[in-house]
């Protein structure tokens, strides 16, 4: 489950669609909202429940405190991608200059809570079954995946936005959200030894951009091909990719969360088809024994992680 924040919830669509087609999911892997969204999945046990947690999460004290609204700005900043929204605010100076000063605009103890709120103090191999999410530690360049260890530690890490939410600062690593270098983890599902991979893919549609009038902007905009490059060679190892249209979304627009979970479910039953052959077709693009050796380097880079 790919990264996207608001964005993300429509993961609860196709995670719906899929659970009612008796389609059952051996493994879950996500980054940033997608591994908040898996992780509850998967401890939950089912959607329903998954849905009730998130309804309560939306009107708990945490996520008040938290004002997302106030990390939307105007309809231009709207239509373009997180990098280029990010560039806007700080040229406007406006009070998003306080990640120049500081760690992060969300303080600490906030989104401490956020993520408290969301899940208990358990372990990651303590669920149900397999899970991982996916972060960068900025310190040393690698990714670290998150297959042991604190929950909560793993989904911080996992969706902690550069200057928007703090940094998991752990055993001399800075970990931040795994979308940078891990948008949709394919990767991370093939080491924990799934065979037949869905993705899904909720990031934004590349612009299109006639002219820059400022150097940042070409700058942004090379690091946006980057990741977006990046992303396809990722996505190439899944078997079926669902891209809900929610591209059009900000980020840090939860104003609507029923249609984002809505164009979730429409993307599932576009692809049911392919997803219910999944079971007829031949087994994984990754042989099981190199699954098997994948899977121990993740599992030692996530024990670092702790």
């Amino acid at each position: 489950m790919g990264g996207g924040a608001a964005r993300g919830l429509s993961h609860i669509g196709v995670l719906q669609v899929i659970e009612s087609r008796g389609v059952h999911l051996d493994v879950v892997t996500g980054t940033s909202m997608g591994a908040i969204i898996g992780a509850i999945y998967v401890m939950e046990g089912n959607a329903e429940a998954l849905v009730k947690r998130m309804e309560g999460f939306f009107e708990s004290e945490a996520f008040k405190a938290a004002h997302f609204d106030s990390l939307r700005e105007r309809r231009e900043e709207e239509e373009v991608g997180f990098l280029n929204s990010v560039a806007l605010m700080i040229r406007r100076g406006y009070k998003y200059s306080l990640s120049m000063t500081r760690k992060s605009i969300i303080d600490y103890e906030v989104f401490r809570m956020l993520i408290e709120e969301l899940v208990p103090d358990i372990l990651i191999e303590d669920l149900p079954r397999p899970f991982a999410a996916a972060s960068l530690d900025t310190v040393s360049g690698r990714e670290v995946i998150w297959t042991s260890g604190p929950l909560r530690d793993a989904l911080w890490s996992s969706s902690a936005i550069p200057g928007f939410f703090p940094p998991l600062e752990k055993d001399g690593m800075v970990l931040v959200d795994g979308g940078w270098t891990n948008a949709v983890p394919v990767g991370p599902a093939r080491a924990l030894g799934a065979e037949k991979v869905i993705a899904v893919d909720i990031s934004r549609e590349l612009e299109e951009i006639i002219e820059y009038k400022r150097g940042i902007s070409l700058v942004l905009r090379s690091a946006m091909l980057t990741t977006k490059h990046l992303r396809e060679l990722q996505l190439m190892h899944a078997n079926v990719v669902l891209r809900p249209d929610v591209g059009h979304v900000h980020w840090a627009d939860f104003s609507n969360p029923f249609d984002l979970i809505q164009r979730g479910r429409d993307a599932a039953f576009v692809s049911l088809d392919e997803i219910m052959a999944l079971d007829k077709t031949s087994s994984a693009l990754v042989p099981r024994n190199l699954g098997d050796r994948i899977r121990n380097i993740w599992q030692g880079r996530s024990k670092e992680a702790k």
